[in-house]
């Protein structure tokens, strides 16, 4: 930093003032200019707007474009006041080069030393205004959401009591296979449920849990973004630097029942599988770096499609270690060598999402296309994005690699208790889990999948907070809807039956409802009218006949 940093420092108040005297005291070669507005004539190299009271959002984005204006190339940092209720997604998208929410002295020196080197800063807190914001989403509902959740909210209620039940040692013998059996047509039915109602599946741990609300990319927790310079290859070792400790902080997985494999493993080796194949891919980027920085896609779609089923067999022989050796019917026999030789990882994962646009995009320093919009590497959305879709690279090729590590100890016993976790050393419950992934393959491919690429949806995978997210986003695939099978092609024909039906049976169901209010109202209403009428009649001439008739002795 040089001897000269002027810095304009926006704003007001008791607040403004100690932040001066605190700057001044660990900067003494820094020039501080207060500045209560714009209407002020001012400028530096660093500008810092503390943020004394909450504006509207729209007033705010205003003003940040008139200070754009103003200040031309100089950095902004914008510290956000206590009790705002920003949307984090609408944060990351000011013009701003540094955005801190309710932070120290310290952490407001820091992000300004970082922006005078040309980086860039991001720090919020967890936000609440965000939840708050979700549970609100799901109170409006239309009707095929609210007989969902209802139907959803009474299956799930009876399972967790099952599973309570389950969950009791002293259950035995009979009664636990029919309390399995239970579980097993509740879950189908409310996966059925979802279909017929046209609702997202996702897993719900308690009862409150079953309204269904769209997953979407929503970190609630402490974010923080720290950019040394804004190059694509700086971003792309943040995001791995980023993902790395994600990955070091994940205490369980919950695939939601999709990730079956994955969870079979134990939580060591099921960490240290993610750490290699995190690996490898610094190795594969740094290689398409150095190979394909200036060539064109085709070069770098065969390098990446070369080096992906390579790139497994390695991570797999650093996840058993390359001189690792384990008894085997009598014989001690390297694990990778032998492992290697019996498995095959050529297969893709066809719901993968395509990562390879993006890292050329940062390797060749050009904008990333997200959601239609182009953004520059450094901008915290594109930052977010690259680490989602790393994210769910790693994830889905540990499932594929964990499937075939469990076809592997259902012919090696000695293997289970290495790799699998402890309730899956039987043989028994060990052909149990392979039964259900081949039977989840099988619903996944002849269903879900074509169901998914009919509206244009996919589920990634998101490595953060200490555990698993998912996350759904919509992307264009048309052409994986073309190249599906004539099974896969009849769902989709059936779900388009379905949505040219449902406007005339709407429109039937509303028709009869208006003539059995006709019914009730016109024609029923009024002859129960007008016996009413002739009863009262009737009594009332009894009386009267009754009143006039003269007494007998």
């Amino acid at each position: 930093m040089t001897t000269t940093t002027r810095v304009l420092l926006i704003g007001a108040g008791w607040a403004a003032d100690s932040l001066a005297a605190y700057l001044k005291e660990q900067h003494q070669d820094w020039q501080l200019h207060p500045c209560r507005g714009r209407e002020e004539q001012g400028s530096g190299d660093l500008l810092l707007w503390l943020l004394t009271e909450v504006l509207p959002a729209a007033t705010l984005r205003h003003e940040l474009q008139l200070w754009q204006q103003q200040r031309g190339a100089s950095p902004l940092l914008l510290v956000l006041p206590s009790g705002h209720s920003y949307r984090r997604e609408w944060l990351l998208q000011l013009p701003v080069d540094g955005l801190l929410d309710q932070p120290s002295a310290a952490d407001i020196d820091q992000a300004l030393a970082v922006l005078a080197d040309g980086g860039r800063v991001v720090q919020l807190q967890e936000s609440e205004q965000a939840s708050a914001a979700v549970a609100s989403a799901s109170v409006t509902k239309g009707l095929g959401q609210w007989l969902f959740s209802s139907g959803a909210r009474q299956i799930d209620q009876e399972r967790l009591a099952l599973e309570t039940e389950l969950s009791n040692p002293g259950v035995r013998g009979l009664r636990r296979l029919l309390i399995q059996g239970r579980l097993r047509e509740l879950r189908m039915a409310r996966e059925l449920l979802g279909v017929i109602w046209d609702q997202p599946q996702q897993s719900v741990s308690s009862p409150a849990a079953a309204d269904p609300v769209a997953i979407i990319h929503q970190p609630q927790q402490r974010l923080e973004i720290v950019l040394a310079n804004r190059q694509g290859l700086s971003v792309l070792e943040a995001v791995e630097g980023r993902l790395a400790r994600a990955i070091g902080a994940v205490e369980s997985i919950d695939g939601h029942g999709a990730l079956m494999a994955l969870e079979a493993l134990n939580p060591q080796r099921r960490r240290q599988l993610f750490e290699a194949l995190l690996a490898e891919f610094r190795l594969l980027s740094e290689r398409l770096r150095q190979q394909c920085g200036e060539a064109g896609p085709e070069q770098a779609m065969q390098l990446w499609q070369a080096q992906q089923p390579l790139l497994r067999q390695r991570a797999m022989q650093q996840l058993v270690g390359a001189y690792t050796q384990m008894p085997r019917d009598g014989a001690l026999v390297p694990m990778a060598e032998t492992l290697l030789a019996g498995i095959d990882l050529n297969a893709e994962d066809p719901e993968l999402a395509d990562l390879l646009p993006s890292l050329m995009a940062l390797i060749q320093g050009r904008p990333l296309l997200i959601d239609g919009h182009l953004l520059a590497a450094d901008e915290p959305p594109a930052l977010l994005h690259l680490q989602q879709l790393m994210s769910n690279w790693v994830v889905r090729n540990a499932e594929l690699i964990s499937r075939e590590l469990l076809n592997s100890c259902s012919s090696w016993p000695e293997l289970r208790r290495s790799m699998l976790m402890p309730e899956l050393l039987s043989t028994r419950q060990l052909d149990r889990q392979r039964n259900r992934i081949n039977s989840l393959d099988r619903w996944q491919n002849l269903v879900e999948r074509p169901m998914a690429i009919y509206e244009s949806r996919r589920l990634l995978y998101d490595i953060g907070n200490g555990q698993l997210e998912q996350s759904v986003v919509h992307e264009l695939r048309d052409a994986e809807l073309r190249q599906l099978s004539w099974w896969q092609q009849a769902i989709t024909l059936v779900l388009e039956t379905r949505d040219a039906l449902a406007p005339q049976v709407e429109l039937l169901i509303n028709r009869l409802g208006s003539l059995t209010v006709l019914l009730l109202t016109r024609v029923l209403g009024r002859a129960i009218g007008l016996i009413g009428r002739g009863v009262l009649q009737g009594l009332g001439r009894g009386l009267q006949n009754a009143g006039t008739e003269p007494e007998r002795l």
